[in-house]
């Protein structure tokens, strides 16, 4: 509505006043104004109104763990996630979502080396497993020499080859990258890929189903996670948007085949798999994808925009400061230290000999940072994670928090008091998740045939970067047993916010508050008081019936009339 429409109801409601003021006037005679037990207006020389433009404008961030501990928790997250795409990703609403794993810091050149180097091992490593299914096996076009007819990978496999999308430009939003499952090669050096909940050789197979329809439904003894599962021989369920917009373009009908889009594309993004690195670094990632992404035509924040950045993790955010030399051998597992006491009990002597997980020295998996972590207690539960990152060597929570405070503050022009972004921890919170958790991986490590490790963690430094944002900021617990009500308390947080609006004054005692919701086409709809309250300490109009607020559209107003009180 313009500002000549705000008038035309002023004046509207001005004459209204005037007119029955006349009428009382005759009514009761002249002298009734202040007159003992006498009908009256108070007198009001001025109607005021106000004008408040509704923003639909939303984009969510979800940064997911995509390493092997997730496995146990990729059903859950799917059931969760269909009915919070169809509740709140309406076409009436200006959203965009979009999905980075917790791998993406290694976009950043640091890591290059590592990723070209060939695999220890490797160099003629015959896969029984694709040796079984050589006879569909098709070489990948990045690498037509890989496997040799009888399943041996003759010049070895370099780690950027086992993930095809690891590069500089992991951590940007683009199409066959961040829109489904991560890609990987389906043989054993991916334990877990291959014989953990995802099972990647249903997918691998030469007649398994193709295409995103069997990841978003699966069918019979389907399973989603072996469904939404992406190899180098099957590379399909992707939606083909990296970012995922609920406004439908131009001459596209925002019905009911869009929306049902729209939920497709959201699990399927969602969908990003287990076969990541281990080394998670969620606080890394997002600071990466704001350093390559934001400057680029795939950029997804935008000025003005509510944000928020939802992690979802069961284990401790790993994130470090990149030397600006990196050290010859530099790699994500470079300064971590273990807990070699705990692994040799759990897996026996040979796990901490040179050449084993962890021991002192230089042969081993984990150990330049040392053979102890520290034990962690949770509401009673005490555990010890196999692996850690010394604190002092981690990226400072507060740190990542200036940075993205920074980002955003620029984006939108202020002076950063502002930088209208909350986050959200859903991690591994209570000691009976941790263990349920824990047990479940255990028995994901002896189907995959590895190393036994307590990997299993709540991810304090999440925690903490909550706490710091505030903002309606939440952490909450990924070991519930349904996670509807999780992505139903995002979906409020955001709702709350989307419906409270800055007004300049509070009604006095002698004015009442009119407020209406004025649509694109000129239209209104009058909320009555049980509606909307009023904060006059804090200047703010909060709507709080949420179809009210489900049913704004962009370029929706709301109008405010300070009306004066008829009393007896």
């Amino acid at each position: 509505m313009d500002i000549q429409q705000g008038k035309t109801y002023q004046m509207q409601s001005t004459m209204l006043l005037v007119a029955a003021a006349a009428t009382i006037g005759v009514f009761f005679g002249s002298g009734c104004t202040g007159s003992p037990g006498k009908f009256h207006l108070q007198q009001q020389n001025e109607l005021f109104d106000a004008q408040i433009d509704i923003s639909t404008k939303i984009d969510l961030l979800w940064v997911v763990d995509n390493s092997s501990s997730m496995d146990v928790a990729q059903q859950k997250l799917r059931d969760g996630f269909g009915a919070f795409a169809r509740k709140y990703m309406q076409p009436t609403w200006d959203i965009r979502v979009a999905v980075i794993t917790t791998d993406a810091y290694l976009a950043d050149p640091a890591f290059s080396s590592y990723l070209n180097t060939v695999i220890p091992g490797s160099v003629n490593y015959t896969s029984p497993y694709i040796q079984s299914r050589i006879a569909s096996w098709v070489n990948p076009t990045w690498n037509p020499t890989l496997v040799d007819g009888t399943g041996k990978f003759t010049n070895g496999l370099k780690y950027k080859e086992l993930i095809p999308g690891w590069g500089p430009n992991w951590s940007k939003l683009l199409p066959g990258l961040h829109d489904g499952p991560v890609s990987s090669i389906c043989f054993e050096f991916m334990p877990y890929f291959l014989n953990g909940e995802t099972n990647c050789r249903v997918r691998d197979a030469a007649s398994a189903n193709t295409g995103v329809s069997h990841c978003v439904s699966p069918a019979g003894a389907e399973t989603g996670p072996t469904q939404c599962v992406n190899t180098i021989e099957n590379d399909s369920v992707h939606s083909g948007k990296a970012i995922i917009e609920t406004m439908p373009p131009s001459g596209t009908p925002g019905n009911q085949a869009w929306i049902d889009g729209l939920v497709s594309a959201f699990m399927v993004n969602l969908s990003v798999g287990s076969a990541g690195h281990g080394s998670e670094r969620p606080l890394q990632s997002t600071l990466q994808l704001l350093k390559d992404n934001e400057g680029t035509s795939s950029k997804f924040f935008r000025p003005g925009s509510l944000r928020a950045i939802i992690f979802v993790t069961d284990e401790e955010d790993q994130s470090q400061p990149v030397p600006a030399s990196p050290p010859a051998g530099y790699q994500p597992w470079t300064g971590y230290a273990c807990d070699q006491a705990g692994i040799v009990a759990r897996n026996g002597a040979a796990s901490g000999q040179p050449g084993g997980t962890c021991c002192a020295g230089g042969s081993c998996v984990y150990c330049t940072g040392g053979t102890t972590c520290p034990s962690k207690t949770i509401d009673g539960h005490t555990y010890t994670p196999s692996t850690c990152v010394p604190a002092a060597s981690l990226l400072p929570v507060d740190d990542a928090k200036d940075a993205m405070d920074q980002f955003f503050s620029t984006l939108d022009g202020t002076d950063g008091s502002n930088p209208n972004y909350f986050v959200v921890s859903i991690v591994a919170n209570t000691g009976a998740s941790i263990q349920a958790l824990q047990a479940a991986r255990d028995a994901d490590d002896i189907a995959a045939a590895v190393t036994k490790l307590v990997s299993t963690d709540r991810a304090d430094r999440l925690v903490h970067l909550a706490d710091l944002v505030g903002n309606g900021s939440l952490s909450m617990d990924i070991g519930a047993a349904d996670f509807t009500p999780i992505l139903e308390a995002i979906g409020n947080s955001i709702i709350a916010k989307e419906g409270t609006f800055k007004i300049a004054r509070a009604p006095t005692s002698v004015e009442e508050m009119i407020v209406r919701v004025v649509h694109t086409d000129g239209s209104y709809t009058s909320l009555p008081t049980s509606k909307f309250s009023v904060d006059g300490t804090a200047r703010t109009l909060t709507i709080t019936d949420l179809n009210t607020i489900l049913s704004f559209a962009a370029g929706d107003r709301i109008l405010i009339n300070y009306e004066p009180k008829t009393v007896f």
